[in-house]
C-alpha cells in the first residue's frame, strides 16, 4: 500500500503533463515508452526498504509539527532553519536518493513541461517555510 502511494506521489507530474498540448500530442509509440517507463519506476520502488520508508515518514512527521510549533510561536527563523536541515537530511537520505533514482527514468520520458512549475517559486522571490 506504501508502495502505491508513493509511485502516485511520483506520477504527480504525468497528471500535469497530460493537460500539457505536448504529452496530448505524443503517438502511439511515445506514449507506449512513457507507459514502459512508469512501469519501471513502479517496480524500482518496490525495491526500496519498507522500514526506511518508514522511518523516513516518522521523521517527516516529526519534523512538519516542529516547524508549525515554531511557526505558530512566531519563531519563523527557527523555523525555516529547521526545514532546510530536514531538506539536507533529506537529501542524504538512503531512501529518498532511491526513490529519486525510481524517477528519473520518467522524468526523462516525458516532453518539456513549460506550464509544470507555474506557481512555483520565482526567481528572486522569497517563501517561507510558514507562510504554506
Amino acid at each position: 500500500m506504501r508502495n502505491l502511494l508513493i509511485t502516485l506521489l511520483l506520477l504527480l507530474p504525468i497528471t500535469a503533463a497530460a493537460e500539457n498540448d505536448a504529452f496530448k500530442n505524443m503517438d502511439k509509440a511515445q506514449m507506449q515508452q512513457v507507459m514502459q517507463k512508469m512501469k519501471a519506476m513502479q517496480d524500482c520502488v518496490k525495491h526500496i526498504d519498507k522500514t526506511d520508508m518508514q522511518a523516513f515518514q516518522a521523521q517527516a512527521k516529526q519534523m512538519s509539527a516542529e516547524v508549525e510549533r515554531l511557526c505558530t510561536a512566531g519563531k519563523r527563523d527557527e523555523a525555516m532553519a529547521r526545514a532546510m536541515e530536514f531538506g539536507k537530511d533529506v537529501s542524504a537520505n538512503k531512501a529518498m536518493q532511491q526513490m529519486k533514482q525510481c524517477g528519473d527514468g520518467i522524468t526523462e520520458a516525458l516532453p518539456l513541461l513549460p506550464d509544470a512549475t507555474q506557481g512555483q517559486n520565482q526567481a528572486g522571490s522569497s517563501r517561507h517555510v510558514c507562510d504554506h
